[in-house]
């Protein structure tokens, strides 16, 4: 039986961890029967359910994003009520996690209505060539920048067995939140050269950010946006954002000993190669992209974590059918491969945590044969 969404969607597994997990360890077991080589040793695990908490975790204590966006107290009341409920392993100390750096360069944020994420206005340069002119400022004397370490210190100490991390932007996700994407793709079509000179430059900003999270004892998470085709072809990937991440990565592994989680959305299963090539720490397979074929790829690099995502959107509807059918369908693939996770995007500021808490009680009741 081929272990596709419809074979899975179909199946009438309850709403029960026990009942999914027999039905998933089936058809696992006879799908791998007729892939494993003879040396394959299967054993039997539970599978990690890791949500993505950002702007869900003001709701947990009935703020707006903007207000827990702005304060230490709130940003670590916020993603400590979340991680009372959802005990997830990582929290990451932030509400619009692509905004930090970029505002302290001076791009605006301005309050959203009422529950909305804050968004970039304004950004600092009109074009990419201006980067090489932005006055680099000092991460230490940042408000945000410093809310979100004292919050991280606070979530450290408070929420023992989880990882707090700090979002750090990537190299082209800087770059696009000081200039905007439109620049930001011209200026590296047009004048590469002068376009990497501005980024380098803003890069060492990062770097100062990088050692100031050193200094506050914790850790970092790289979030890199609009580098997946049809925004970035593959070719300016390997070109130009392949070597730019491969050098962030060593700078992490200098300061923290290990090399860092990056998290990419979008079609990332055509850069997956190239991504991995760069030796990131942990990774996710979105579920924008063909999520098979980037875990396939993945096998190559069996030291690099997956986390297979779900699509959030089912969070919000009203039937918990379709999370738990999407919950199915990304626990087999993620199953093909050791040293996965399962998890999901974004969660939505009004998602319903019973929901999660379903969803994660679902994946942990649930032991997958994998392959070692």
């Amino acid at each position: 039986m081929a272990l596709d969404r419809a074979n899975l969607v179909a199946l009438d597994i309850g709403f029960t961890g026990k009942r999914l997990g027999k039905t998933l360890n089936s058809l696992i077991i006879a799908q791998s029967a007729t892939q494993r080589s003879p040396t394959s040793t299967p054993r039997s695990e539970h599978m990690e359910f890791c949500p993505g908490i950002y702007e869900h975790a003001a709701g947990r204590i009935g703020r707006t994003p903007w207000e827990v966006s702005r304060s230490a107290e709130l940003l670590f009341a916020a993603h400590r009520a979340a991680w009372e409920l959802y005990q997830q392993r990582i929290i990451v100390v932030g509400i619009d996690v692509y905004n930090l750096e970029p505002e302290a360069f001076g791009s605006v944020i301005p309050q959203p209505p009422g529950y909305a994420v804050p968004a970039i206005t304004r950004h600092a340069v009109d074009n990419l060539e201006d980067l090489r002119n932005l006055e680099l400022p000092d991460p230490d004397a940042s408000p945000r920048i410093l809310a979100t370490l004292e919050a991280g210190q606070q979530l450290q100490a408070a929420c023992r067995g989880a990882e707090v991390r700090i979002p750090i932007c990537g190299p082209l996700a800087l770059a696009n939140g000081l200039s905007g994407m439109e620049p930001l793709l011209i200026g590296l079509m047009d004048d590469p050269e002068a376009a990497m000179q501005g980024i380098q430059h803003v890069l060492n900003f990062q770097y100062a950010f990088l050692k100031s999270i050193q200094r506050a004892g914790l850790r970092p998470m790289i979030f890199e946006s609009g580098v997946t085709p049809p925004l970035l072809s593959t070719g300016l990937f390997a070109s130009v954002e392949a070597p730019l991440l491969a050098s962030a990565f060593d700078r992490c592994e200098s300061l923290f000993g290990e090399r860092p989680s990056c998290i990419i959305g979008g079609n990332s299963a055509p850069i997956a190669k190239g991504l991995l090539d760069t030796g990131p720490g942990y990774v996710i397979a979105p579920s924008e992209t063909d999520q098979a074929a980037f875990l396939a790829i993945a096998n190559a690099f069996p030291r690099v974590h997956v986390r297979v995502n779900m699509d959030a959107r089912v969070l919000v509807k009203p039937d918990f059918g379709s999370a738990q059918s999407e919950l199915t369908r990304v626990m087999a693939i993620a199953a093909s491969r050791p040293n996965t996770s399962v998890g999901c995007g974004v969660v939505p500021y009004d998602a319903d945590p019973a929901v999660i808490i379903r969803l994660r009680d679902l994946s942990l009741a649930s032991a997958f044969p994998r392959l070692t």
